[in-house]
């Protein structure tokens, strides 16, 4: 059996630095970077322009106008739009003109992004200028990099639909990928090489998307991961020696550890990127260890074969947490809703 220590095993694949850049190399950055760097084309329609620059405001911060484009429609009035100039339109219609669905009908053909409603109420636990930004970046998670890039009050919920993304792809990955193991021998080698590569270059690029929302400078890509080694090395670490070992397990006995591992490290590793590039510093020991004990009791909850929860990883088990700070809103803003 290959060492998980040594250079030459399998550990060595992302055990040293030299071999952590070199797979920082292999990863495909420009698409993120360009993606990241380019504002997303956004339009507010409302019932005059006022509203639809309150909306702005409670949405996308100070001086919304310079990324997003408002439009007033009067009552009765047709709206015109060129639904293919945008990625995201959203209605705020407070004096209820069922603008909504003079909307809809304008946007009916041709449009390929999403329609977000401002309703007038609608309960839940965020604010509602958190609940339309949440609804956002889950719906459109390519958008998450660019949308906390340009607009601060993003980054909380851009933070969440990337590190929740990520961290229910690598355990995906890792349920898939524990299937050659039920092959004798060869199979187990196959599975533990493959999957320490992929949910390694998984968590590069997450790590990569939080530097982009968090305003750092995209060029350096080398430079950009490698300065996080320091910060979430551990959880690249512990996490990849944990899931090998249990890649040499029967197909029943490996899953549930191995898919539990993938998905806390992928997890706990986006919070201490996150918190490092929110405050600066490296998150201290013990904030490591809250990150982890909290990413590991929600992989607990991940529905697996065998788990009779009727539900799937798409359901979204990080819902139930949020370990970074509450950001400040805005006040004043109305309840969301999001149009699918």
């Amino acid at each position: 059996m290959p060492s998980l220590t040594s250079g030459n095993g399998l550990f060595g694949a992302v055990g040293s630095l030299k071999n952590f850049v070199n797979v920082v190399k292999e990863v495909d950055f420009e698409e993120v970077r360009a993606r990241a760097e380019r504002v997303p084309t956004i339009i507010i329609i409302s019932s005059d322009a006022d509203h639809a620059f309150k909306a702005a405001v409670d949405i996308f911060g100070e001086r919304p106008e310079r990324y997003v484009e408002l439009k007033g429609v009067s009552d009765g009035q047709a709206v015109r739009i060129d639904a293919y100039r945008y990625e995201v339109v959203i209605v705020y219609d407070p004096d209820r003109t069922s603008l909504l669905d003079r909307v809809r009908q304008a946007t009916a053909s041709g449009f390929n992004g999403k329609l977000y409603f401002l309703a007038a109420s609608l309960p839940g636990p965020r604010t509602p200028a958190e609940q339309v930004r949440l609804e956002m970046v889950t719906a459109q998670p390519d958008l998450a990099p660019a949308l906390g890039r340009f607009f601060p009050e993003f980054r909380p919920a851009a933070t969440k639909a990337i590190v929740d993304e990520t961290s229910r792809a690598n355990a995906q990955f890792a349920l898939v990928s524990n299937v050659p193991a039920i092959v004798p021998v060869l199979g187990g080698f196959i599975a533990a090489g493959a999957d320490v590569i992929v949910l390694t270059k998984n968590q590069i690029m997450m790590c990569y998307k939080l530097a982009a929302l968090h305003g750092k400078d995209l060029h350096d890509q080398t430079r950009v991961i490698t300065e996080l080694v320091p910060v979430v090395g551990a959880g690249f670490l512990w996490r990849t020696a944990a899931r090998e070992a249990t890649s040499f397990l029967p197909l029943a006995a490996g899953t549930i550890p191995k898919v539990g591992i993938a998905y806390a490290g992928t997890m706990a590793v986006g919070w201490a990127t996150d918190f490092y590039y929110r405050y600066g510093k490296k998150p201290t020991k013990s904030q490591l260890s809250e990150f982890t004990k909290r990413a590991t009791e929600l992989a607990q909850s991940i529905p697996l074969p065998g788990r009779d929860d009727g539900k799937n990883l798409q359901d979204g088990a990080t819902e139930a947490i949020d370990v970074t700070p509450k950001a400040e809103t805005a006040s004043g803003a109305e309840k969301t809703g999001a149009i699918r």
